[in-house]
């Protein structure tokens, strides 16, 4: 019913869309109007089906009035540079005429995804889950975290795995859904079996394991089915693919700012009389270091102490710098680091050494990042945060990892303009937090690590 109300509502929006742009049109183009009145919608709809703005399901209110704004600018930026060029109408006119437009379909957009979304909330929001927890998580804190932030159910009850799976067949009865938190696979996968049988909805963190087999190829050998799963490695073709997109995507964009950068150098250069760009070694495919560059953000001793996440409330970060980090400004000299060949558009974010060491110690998978460049965006930063975990970030750059594609990295490039000016995505870690990982090493973890070290050194 939602998704029938969803697609009727989304088609009597374009029609009004359709109505306001072909008099629009008719004014520019009078001979022929409609053929690029339909070229213009189809335009608007494919840059909102890129930027996900339709996607009320998966994505957070903010996400979706950002993408409908995005959108709507981006589409009738690019029109309207199109219709100054080969049109004959004046330049004040065509755009005075898309700046309408923008203005409409922005506006008109935004209120149907806040209505949508709200009445999708309202909609799940009574089914209740039940939360089967491990070790590792707190209950308390994942009941306040999910209910205040998830519109996909609401955990009115909660069970540790090792109740046994007879005890949580019996609480099923009264719930809706289940939600299945970092307990042992043996464990999780009964329940998921009990929650198929008995018509259960089911939400499971996924394991690392779980994105290996997500990508594999199904075969056939005689009469068995076996999973197969592939290295996670570009294949020749698209090495050449994806570095040909990285050289023209970093030459059109060093273009298109310099004056920007020029600007951002002086200011930061004008603050403190320091230098303006800062060399950081980071860790890229193999393993291989390099310098990756940014416009400095912070004071020049600022790390004397050693390396460290910047925090929440940091002083070590300048005036300026904390206006360059918010707009992910600061990061604009990597698109030399990119035509070097020392990073792609598009990949996991390169850390540096001693947090590699340190995450790979707590989460041995996360070296399997540098199967493939460093990237300046990424699966982990569109769909995470700055400070979000990093077993939760390897599991996003796994996922881009083994389910790589040209058209994906087209499509997180489009999304990465959705998060330039959404403060969460810049937020830091907790004060006097080194790393990210340094909220995840609990006693548990030191103890199964130090039981992995003695095994591997028998």
């Amino acid at each position: 019913m939602f998704k029938a109300a969803k697609a009727l509502s989304r088609t009597g929006l374009f029609l009004v869309f359709f109505c306001a742009s072909a008099e629009a049109m008719r004014q520019l183009w009078q001979d022929r109007y409609l053929p690029v009145t339909l070229l213009y919608l189809a335009g608007l709809a494919g840059a909102w089906a890129a930027l996900e703005a339709g996607n009320i399901e998966q994505r957070r209110i903010l996400d979706l009035i950002y993408a409908q704004f995005f959108g709507a600018v981006c589409a009738n930026l690019f029109f309207a540079l199109l219709m100054c060029t080969v049109s004959g109408a004046l330049t004040g006119k065509v755009l005075w005429i898309f700046f309408l437009l923008t203005v409409l379909e922005a506006s008109l957009g935004m209120l149907w995804a806040a209505v949508f979304f709200f009445f999708y909330l309202k909609g799940r929001s009574c089914q209740q889950a039940l939360f089967v927890y491990g070790e590792r998580e707190d209950p308390g804190e994942t009941v306040r975290k999910n209910n205040r932030m998830n519109g996909y159910f609401r955990i009115t009850g909660c069970v540790h795995f090792r109740e046994g799976v007879e005890v949580i067949d019996r609480m099923m009865d009264q719930y809706a859904a289940v939600y299945l938190g970092d307990i042992p696979s043996e464990v999780r996968n009964q329940i998921m079996k009990l929650c198929i049988c008995r018509d259960r909805e089911c939400y499971s963190i996924p394991k690392i394991s779980d994105i290996y087999i997500q990508n594999a190829d199904i075969l056939r050998l005689y009469d068995k089915v076996l999973f197969h799963c592939r290295e996670g490695r570009l294949t020749r073709e698209q090495e050449i693919q994806k570095r040909a997109a990285d050289i023209l995507c970093a030459l059109v964009l060093l273009i298109l700012t310099a004056p920007l950068m020029a600007v951002i150098a002086a200011a930061v250069w004008i603050e403190d009389r320091g230098p303006v760009i800062y060399r950081q070694r980071r860790i890229t495919r193999g393993g291989r270091e390099f310098d990756m560059l940014k416009f400095r953000s912070m004071h020049v001793d600022a790390e004397r102490d050693g390396a460290r996440l910047a925090s929440v409330n940091d002083t070590r970060i300048t005036r300026v710098g904390r206006v360059i980090r918010n707009l992910h400004f600061d990061e604009l000299p990597q698109l030399i680091n990119v035509l070097k060949g020392e990073m792609s558009m598009v990949g996991p974010r390169p850390e540096r050494r001693e947090f590699i060491e340190e995450y790979a110690q707590i989460i041995p998978e996360f070296t399997e990042r540098l199967k493939v460049r460093g990237g300046l965006t990424g699966y982990a930063q569109i769909y995470g945060k700055y400070n979000t975990e990093p077993e939760d970030k390897i599991k996003y750059d796994l996922i881009y990892i083994y389910h790589y594609s040209l058209h994906l990295d087209l499509r997180l490039l489009l999304l990465t303009v959705r998060i330039l000016f959404q403060k969460e995505n810049t937020e830091g870690v907790a004060d006097g937090q080194k790393s990210a990982a340094g909220r995840q090493m609990t006693d548990t973890e030191r103890k199964t690590m130090e039981r992995k070290t003695t095994e591997r050194t028998k």
